[in-house]
């Protein structure tokens, strides 16, 4: 099949797995994203693929051509690196042709490709300056003139905008996302930064400690959480994760906490038949939370923040045991403040449901 395919990647440094048992595919046209925190082995990964580090197992397929022994040279990549690796004795022109003309590519090509590039990148009129006499934002679009100019099986980002500043990011990301849908190629994107990974994915791989632990859309990592460390890190703020312990009546099943009582949607029925009273995480969406002054069941809180954003409003909250939770509300929270008591609920009784041994998720699949 078109496109990459990665199989059981794993990596050792001192016998410490940093890529453990790692698969995923990305499909032509498609841009993955793999985002982890700091240390969780994506770059790693993505090392790996280029041929930069040497897998201990595992296999890389690029258009049913496997590639996981070659040298870099013969994998047909685009890379853009976090450090630019751009080289400071050439201008600019020379750095984003020094790959093609390595490669025996003419002249006029060359020419052809370079002024392309630059000119997606808003680089012409810089072709002739020296790369030590560029800002870091202009710098970095060199890179990616000069990784877009080759026309390459699939195209590696290696957390490129983690340099800029805000401004610069928004930019780049936008070029980034320009050179995809020309090359349609596949596309992995390296980052720690939930907001670039959810503003620029088809796909997200969410990895930690080596492994990956859900890959999906925006939407499905947002909404049904694989497991408690997905749905403690996607999200800003991340949903919401309360210990309690699954009851039955006869209005059906609920999870009663220290604060009081979420009743649970008929969806987790299923699942939930024979379940018993045990113990489980609760994980409730911040945008899910509906607060009342004179209501009556759900989490009894305490106001201990409110912070004014634009176009809503974002609230602290704190639970009999001490347990913090945040809400997002679309409309003004009034004249309440921090102290005052609150009664929480669910809008529609949208919840997850986590096995706090496992961590892994309850949700019907």
């Amino acid at each position: 099949m078109a496109g990459l395919q990665v199989h059981h990647l794993r990596k050792s440094f001192g016998g410490n797995p940093i890529v453990d048992d790692v698969t995923f595919e990305v499909a032509e046209g498609e841009f993955f994203v793999l985002l982890g925190p700091s240390g969780s082995g994506k770059t790693t990964v993505l090392r790996i693929i280029c041929g930069l580090e040497k897998a201990d197992s595992g296999t890389i397929i690029v258009d049913d051509r496997e590639i996981t022994d070659l040298p870099p040279r013969e994998r047909n990549i685009g890379m853009v690196f976090q450090e630019y690796g751009l080289y400071p004795n050439m201008d600019v022109y020379q750095n984003i042709a020094y790959g093609l003309e390595a490669r025996g590519m003419k002249g006029d090509e060359v020419k052809g490709r370079v002024s392309q590039a630059a000119e997606l990148l808003e680089l012409s009129e810089m072709l002739h300056n020296s790369i030590v006499d560029l800002s870091g934002g202009e710098q970095q679009r060199v890179a990616l003139a000069r990784a877009m100019a080759k026309d390459a099986s699939i195209y590696l980002f290696d957390e490129p905008l983690s340099n800029l500043d805000a401004k610069l990011r928004f930019r780049t990301r936008r070029h980034i996302t320009e050179i995809h849908k020309l090359k349609q190629k596949p596309s992995i994107y390296v980052t720690h930064d939930q907001s670039e990974a959810l503003a620029m994915a088809n796909r997200i791989g969410v990895i930690a400690k080596g492994r990956l632990q859900q890959i999906g859309t925006p939407e499905q990592l947002l909404d049904e959480p694989a497991n408690m460390f997905v749905a403690s890190f996607i999200g800003s703020p991340p949903m919401n994760l309360v210990r309690g312990s699954v009851s039955l009546d006869e209005s059906g099943y609920s999870v009663s906490t220290s604060s009081g009582r979420i009743g649970i949607a008929r969806e987790w029925k299923q699942v939930l038949n024979g379940f018993g009273e045990r113990n489980v995480v609760l994980g409730i969406r911040p945008d899910c939370l509906r607060l009342s002054l004179n209501g009556s069941g759900g989490l009894t809180a305490e106001i201990v923040e409110i912070d004014p954003l634009i176009g809503e409003t974002s609230a602290t909250f704190k639970l009999a045991d001490g347990t913090l939770i945040a809400g997002l509300f679309a409309d003004e929270l009034g004249d309440l403040n921090p102290g005052q008591p609150v009664n929480l609920n669910v809008a529609g009784g949208s919840i997850e449901l986590f096995d706090p041994e496992t961590e892994r998720s309850l949700r019907p699949k």
